[in-house]
């Protein structure tokens, strides 16, 4: 309908035109008059030309950005026929496949002849995850908008958005010691033999309960059993990336981003667990450095969130049973110690639990 109208609109005009040069006897009329027959047949024929000759290619930041921060993603057209076309739309489809959400926009661009058009489109991502842009159509038109052809494609780009977490040393550090000393005196008063690093001879003021009773009888001197130091223990966190109405997944990561990051600034190694969509089972990361922790949360974000039907926690108890403490990090629960808990935004929380 609207190419109709366009048409007639058109018509009206050279009309009008050709009125005012019979009445007038106008030369620069008759040119006018010239120029409007000539030039819809020019665009026509340029829409036919630069169908066969356009490319696009699309350029996104290839290092993560951060949640909140404006980057930007570059449209590169190249037209390699000597007609420019006013009227060049990109069918954009724009997704975060983190959350599993997407949207559609149409960006109208003129496109030069024999040289690049390049289009910059800034964007904020509000959610972290991965970004991705595709193009799957461009329709070109003539300046009338009457004769459309549509040019199939496909191109993409993506970009990872990961969260920058306030700082929580203080909190982190005291949560994690915490921790890992209930985890070590859980495992002591079991006598649990997994914990043996090795077997040496008694030094005075070592503990009785180290003593190995029946090595030593065989020996005829006292040999004690070597348990892993506190310093070599590690915490297990458990990150719930459960999503509700209000996005406490971003609460969650933004938590377990800052808590991380303070674990690998003071050196304290731990493993990461969390539930794997495109998997459907739980997957662990042992953290011991920065790029460690950065490929973790990368690997985590290209994949799907999950709704709050999945208990996450309920399986990693399954999963990894015996007694101990770890972290879990996800959406806030009742009444907890405050020494045991720090707050996130969203409703979320990091508590230390014990298990066994």
């Amino acid at each position: 309908m609207k190419r109709i109208r366009n048409a007639i609109r058109y018509i009206v005009l050279i009309l009008l035109n050709i009125i005012v040069m019979a009445v007038f006897h106008s030369y620069l009329n008759f040119i006018l008059l010239v120029g409007l027959v000539l030039f819809p047949i020019y665009s026509i024929v340029g829409v036919y030309m630069a169908r066969d000759s356009l490319s696009l290619r699309i350029e996104a930041p290839v290092e993560p950005m951060v949640r909140g921060e404006e980057f930007e993603v570059r449209f590169i057209i190249h037209n390699n026929s000597w007609f420019p076309i006013i009227n060049v739309n990109l069918l954009l489809e724009f997704s975060n496949c983190f959350y599993a959400r997407n949207g559609s926009h149409i960006l109208n661009i003129p496109v030069r002849a024999k040289r690049d058009t390049r289009i910059t489109y800034p964007i904020v991502m509000e959610y972290c995850g991965k970004f991705q842009v595709d193009v799957t159509e461009i329709t070109l038109m003539d300046v009338l908008g009457v004769v459309v052809v549509k040019l199939p494609v496909n191109e993409a780009a993506e970009c990872l958005v990961v969260p920058n977490g306030a700082e929580r040393n203080k909190e982190a550090g005291l949560i994690y010691f915490r921790g890992v000393t209930e985890a070590m005196e859980s495992k002591d008063k079991g006598y649990d033999f997994s914990d043996i690093s090795g077997i040496r001879e008694y030094i005075p003021g070592d503990k009785l309960q180290n003593i190995h009773w029946k090595l030593s009888v065989k020996k005829d001197e006292l040999m004690v059993k070597e348990r892993v130091s506190v310093s070599a223990m590690q915490l297990n966190v458990l990150v719930d990336v459960a999503n509700n109405d209000e996005m406490c997944a971003e609460g969650v990561l933004e938590l377990a981003d800052s808590i991380t990051k303070a674990f690998v600034l003071q050196n304290l190694p731990f493993t990461v667990y969390y539930y794997s969509t495109n998997t459907g089972s739980l997957r662990s990361s042992y953290i011991g450095n920065e790029i460690e922790r950065v490929q973790w949360i990368e690997m985590m974000l290209y994949d799907v969130c999950y709704g709050e039907n999945i208990s996450v926690e309920d399986m990693f108890l399954h999963e990894y049973q015996g007694a101990g403490s770890y972290l879990y990090i996800g959406r806030a629960i009742g009444d907890v110690s405050d020494e045991d808990v720090i707050y996130g935004e969203k409703g979320t929380s990091a508590v230390l639990k014990t298990r066994g």
